[in-house]
């Protein structure tokens, strides 16, 4: 009889990827290996948010290895072919193939619990063909695709209507779906889901993630950190750097990342002459906790049409080193009522980069406001986001849904 206590969690991104869902993946992966729950991943070849495959995988890495404790089943899908919706598309139906592929080779054993994590809606498609007859699915849903391609990419066409078909008919065959916000978990009643759905926010390695005192330095640091790409709406950072430029010089503004969006941005602060702001790459995961605590104040710009479907999650790591954020969001948003509960961070209407800037300047020019700000996150994400809380909870249903099966 197959043993209930083992699962698969297909997701596309994980370890040695750093930001975006893999931290997550991983996270999920490695909370329930350790706590009795023997876990198999099945993932693609690392390479986020880059165009390329990862080195060390490009060099032969076997498709087949083991991470603390998780036994990773790779598949042999790197980056997109190009750039759009097209190519993204193929690509995660080339990942839906070589799964399935797997499947029928034996080489990925079907489970009694299945987790898949979406922004991809076709890792819940292979979760739903690894599943069991007896078992169940479990849906994970951080991006909400159909949202993001209408609003940002393809507009409200033919693919479209597609993708939110897909999504339909996927999800309402999952046994659960979990959702980062009340919000997302509205917008997806609304095309058609009827599926059981919980929130299951985001969450925080209190233990890891620790306060870091504020650094002694002759100019205030503005940074961001995370995914250069195109919901993040980082044309809003080019312009709050172009006012600072000529109002406060001093203010260093610094873009940690990689992705879509960065020879774009590159070319439009070379464009405009701007020498207070400069790209950066992103620190290793271990040294997370360092890296965060170098800004003095963070920055997360969001597109608003994009703001029901996908929640921002560096902004729970920032709470957690002690640092004040400034974000883009409107009123009612998912960030604004984040804002209204935790009082750590300020809120300034999107596209408005003189009230961005303003709200720089005004932390700029407080040290005792940043301080009291990160206080305020820390102590949110201590009582409401700490890793166990959150993952300990849904470790908790999958094994009532497993029971109940």
């Amino acid at each position: 009889m197959p043993d209930p206590s083992r699962i698969l969690f297909v997701s596309r991104y994980y370890w040695p990827e750093l930001i975006g869902s893999a931290p997550f993946s991983t996270d999920i992966a490695e909370w329930l290996a350790e706590h009795g729950r023997p876990t198999t991943v099945v993932s693609g070849l690392p390479h986020y948010p880059g165009s390329e495959i990862f080195p060390d995988y490009r060099a032969g890495r076997p498709l087949r290895e083991t991470i603390r404790g998780v036994r990773v089943e790779r598949l042999r899908t790197g980056p997109p072919r190009g750039a759009g919706a097209k190519y993204r598309i193929l690509n995660e139906a080339e990942f839906l193939l070589r799964g399935l592929m797997g499947l029928a080779s034996g080489r990925i054993e079907r489970h009694s619990v299945v987790l898949a994590l979406c922004p991809s809606i076709l890792c819940v498609a292979l979760g739903l063909a690894a599943r069991r007859r007896d078992g169940v699915c479990v849906a994970i849903v951080h991006d909400i695709q159909s949202g993001l391609a209408e609003k940002l990419m393809v507009g409200g066409g033919w693919l479209t209507r597609l993708m939110r078909a897909c999504e339909r008919i996927v999800l309402n065959r999952s046994d659960l779906v979990a959702v980062l916000s009340q919000e997302m978990a509205e917008q997806l009643r609304r095309i058609g889901i009827k599926t059981p759905i919980e929130v299951v926010p985001l969450w925080v390695d209190t233990e890891h993630i620790r306060p870091v005192p504020p650094l002694a330095r002759p100019a205030v640091r503005v940074l961001y950190s995370g995914n250069l790409g195109l919901k993040q709406g980082l044309d809003q950072v080019v312009a709050l750097a172009q006012i600072l430029a000529d109002r406060r010089s001093d203010i260093e503004i610094v873009l940690r990342g990689n992705g879509s969006q960065a020879g774009d941005l590159l070319a439009s602060i070379d464009r405009l002459g701007l020498t207070n702001v400069r790209l950066a790459q992103l620190q290793p995961s271990e040294e997370l906790a360092v890296a965060l605590a170098s800004g003095d104040i963070h920055l997360v710009p969001q597109r608003p049409d994009a703001a029901d479907f996908a929640v921002p999650s560096k902004v729970f790591n920032i709470m957690a080193v002690g640092r004040p954020f400034i974000a883009t969001a409107l009123p009612d948003s998912v960030l604004w009522r984040l804002r209204e509960r935790s009082g750590a961070f300020l809120c300034v209407p999107p596209g408005d980069p003189s009230s961005f800037a303003e709200a720089v300047i005004r932390l700029a020019d407080d040290s005792r406001l940043r301080g009291e700000l990160g206080q305020r996150g820390r102590a949110f994400v201590e009582q409401h986001f700490a890793k166990p809380l959150i993952l300990g909870h849904l470790m908790s249903r999958l094994d009532a849904l497993a029971g109940g099966r």
